[in-house]
């Protein structure tokens, strides 16, 4: 039997709520573990030097905000690949259910890659040839929410569009940031540069912008993530 995109049995829904509280845990108390005096420099962190506005790759890559996300972020993904995989019932899956799970695995990877595999090693853009991998990984995970939130979790087109509009303003800013801000440092000058808005705080606000669309799009993901779910007897 065919089972649309968002359509889980109680037991699954259940489990997909747990993988969202653990998801937005995780993304809240890196902030802190990040940011706060006492905090900050535990367990090999930035200390002092915490940068402001940085990226969640840059804020995660060492110290309690990388042990936190490695714990809560796997963590996350087991309450998740258990509800697709209907938490071991495997003869009740359809071929359907098998493609979302490979799909969802696919996603994991690509995940892991960024997150476990490639911590970013500087500078915070990951675009140099030091974080490649990295850089690859993270555009294929981000992609991968969007086909998750059609095809898998079935979210309400709300939640769709914001993510999209979110990700798309993320992808300007960062790369406006790239190439040592050289397509940043290009819009300053046709927008009048130093006789207008002098070139540090424009390329500050690039900064800044980057960080808050990053964190808007997987945060419009994980608290949308439950929007379209239906719960079903099968």
């Amino acid at each position: 039997m065919y089972i649309p995109a968002g359509s889980f049995t109680a037991a699954q829904a259940a489990m997909l709520a747990a993988a969202q509280r653990l998801f937005i845990f995780e993304q809240l108390i890196i902030f802190p573990l990040y940011y706060l005096p006492g905090l900050r420099g535990l367990a090999g962190g930035d200390g002092r030097a915490a940068k402001f506005p940085c990226s969640i790759s840059w804020m995660t890559r060492r110290g309690l905000p990388r042990h936190c996300t490695l714990c809560f972020w796997n963590l996350g993904w087991v309450c998740l690949m258990r509800a697709l995989l209907k938490d071991g019932d495997v003869a009740a899956m359809s071929f359907a259910d098998w493609l979302r799970a490979g799909f969802m695995m696919q996603m994991y990877a690509a995940g892991f890659t960024t997150v476990v595999l490639t911590p970013m090693k500087g500078p915070d853009v990951a675009m140099g040839a030091s974080d490649a991998l990295h850089c690859y990984a993270a555009m294929l995970y981000v992609f991968d929410h969007f086909i998750a939130n059609q095809f898998v979790l079935g979210v309400s087109a709300a939640y769709s569009v914001a993510f999209v509009a979110a990700s798309l303003l993320c992808g300007v800013f960062q790369a406006l940031r790239a190439d040592g801000e050289r397509l940043g440092r290009a819009l300053h000058g046709r927008l009048g540069g130093g006789q207008r808005v002098r070139l540090k705080p424009f390329l500050y606000a690039l900064d800044l912008g980057f960080m808050v669309t990053e964190n808007a799009l997987f945060f419009i993901f994980l608290f949308g993530m439950t929007s379209g779910v239906s719960v079903v007897e099968t």
